[in-house]
C-alpha cells in the first residue's frame, strides 16, 4: 500500500521525508546564524546532535575551508 497523497507530492516534493525538513531546518538556521542552542531547542536535541546531526554545512563554508587548509600547506 503508498503513503497518501501529500502537499508536498503537489508540489514535486514528494520524495521528501521528516528528517529531510529537520536537516533543511537545522542548516538555513546555521546559515542565518542564529543561536546553535536555540535551534537544538526547537528541534527537541541536544547541541551536538544539531550541530554533528543535522546541520549540514553550506558548499561554500567548505570550500573556503579547504582553501584556507591549501594555502596553509604551500606556505608551510
Amino acid at each position: 500500500m503508498g503513503f497518501p497523497f501529500t502537499k508536498l507530492d503537489a508540489i514535486g516534493l514528494g520524495w521528501v521525508n521528516f528528517q529531510v525538513m529537520r536537516r533543511t531546518h537545522s542548516t538555513l538556521m546555521n546559515q542565518l546564524k542564529v543561536d546553535p542552542k536555540l535551534v537544538a531547542d526547537q528541534l527537541g536535541h541536544t547541541l551536538d546532535v544539531n550541530q554533528n546531526v543535522y546541520t549540514i554545512p553550506d558548499l561554500s563554508y567548505r570550500r573556503a575551508a579547504v582553501n584556507q587548509l591549501e594555502s596553509a600547506v604551500q606556505s608551510a
